[in-house]
């Protein structure tokens, strides 16, 4: 039988290597354009070049954010005078391709389109993601830069995000900044609950046991407080029309988040509990149509300036 003290000593360098492993695994996103588009033609039922079709010729852009990491997108520019710029934020583990599957349900909204790869994903730098408290920061630098470039006030600005990109929307506005309005798609509350509820998914039970250490490895090792990256408690925050989506059929992130979320919105603001039958993020994909009606009713709720002229559109055809 080992001495009590060897058997502590060995529990603790088993403490210390699970929570070094999986912080890692919290922190170690594969990420490529490749892979987002093998997604695109497994999940979506499509091909990347389909939907890159859908948009005009993009122009590439670079810029550093707050930190210094280098940040790389791309500026879809409408082919008629934009009312408005969305500027989106791609999923965890994505690259801003994955954004094109909103394309389909905006095309009622004069807009230009700006998307753009995480820090740690697609072409952007490699650091640490945060769970949104640094890459809300890098939203709001891209922000920056399109009304720099473009001329675009606060209130032509939208702001989208699915998924991670969802909480990280969110996460943003706690900043304050009065943008037009806000859509996200499948947010999680925090990055406690969206690492947990998938860790013990995939590893066990046992990883609830470990929690508090690996979150103290990954607070050492991103210099952050995790506990700051809450949507739930950002949202309290926020005062600009907001759109939440959320398919109860979600398999990934549990829909009872946004549930969550959505008790914090203000009045402004509209939440759907969808149960058309879509996984996660994928009502936009096999339920366009619903999805689009839903998202130009909040426009017109909004503002409908940002919404196309029908009227005129007719006349000129």
């Amino acid at each position: 039988m080992l001495p009590i003290y060897i058997a502590i000593g060995l529990l603790i360098m088993v403490l210390i290597g699970s929570s070094w492993f999986l912080s890692t695994k919290i922190l170690s996103p594969e990420s490529s354009l490749a892979l987002s588009k093998e997604k695109i033609k497994t999940e979506w039922g499509t091909n990347y070049e389909t939907m890159i079709k859908l948009l005009p010729k993009p122009v590439a852009f670079t810029i550093h954010s707050f930190d210094g990491t280098v940040l790389k997108g791309k500026y879809f520019a409408s082919e008629t005078p934009p009312k408005c710029v969305i500027i989106a934020a791609h999923g965890w583990t994505g690259t801003w391709a994955e954004i094109l599957k909103y394309v389909p349900v905006l095309t009622d909204c004069a807009y230009d389109l700006v998307v753009f790869d995480h820090r740690a994903h697609g072409e952007s730098g490699k650091a640490y993601p945060t769970g949104g408290i640094n890459e809300a920061k890098d939203l709001l630098a891209v922000t920056e830069w399109v009304q720099q470039t473009k001329g675009f006030e606060d209130n032509q600005i939208g702001w989208l995000g699915s998924s991670w990109g969802a909480s990280t929307v969110l996460k943003a506005g706690e900043s304050g900044k009065q943008v037009g309005f806000i859509i996200v798609d499948s947010p999680f509350q925090n990055w406690y609950s969206a690492i947990f509820e998938r860790a013990e998914r995939d590893y066990g039970k046992w990883t609830k046991l470990v929690s508090v250490g690996i979150m103290k490895m990954v607070n050492w090792r991103t210099g952050i407080d995790y506990q700051e990256a809450s949507p739930l408690e950002a949202t309290k925050q926020i005062n600009v029309p907001i759109f939440l989506i959320h398919s109860q059929m979600d398999n990934s992130t549990d829909s009872a988040q946004s549930v969550n979320i959505a008790k914090h919105l203000n009045n402004k603001s509209v939440f759907h509990h969808t149960t058309w039958g879509g996984d996660h993020t994928l009502d936009v994909v096999f339920h366009k149509e619903k999805f689009k009606i839903l998202v130009n009713d909040f426009l017109k709720k909004v503002d409908g300036h940002f919404l196309k002229d029908r009227n005129a559109s007719s006349k000129k055809n």
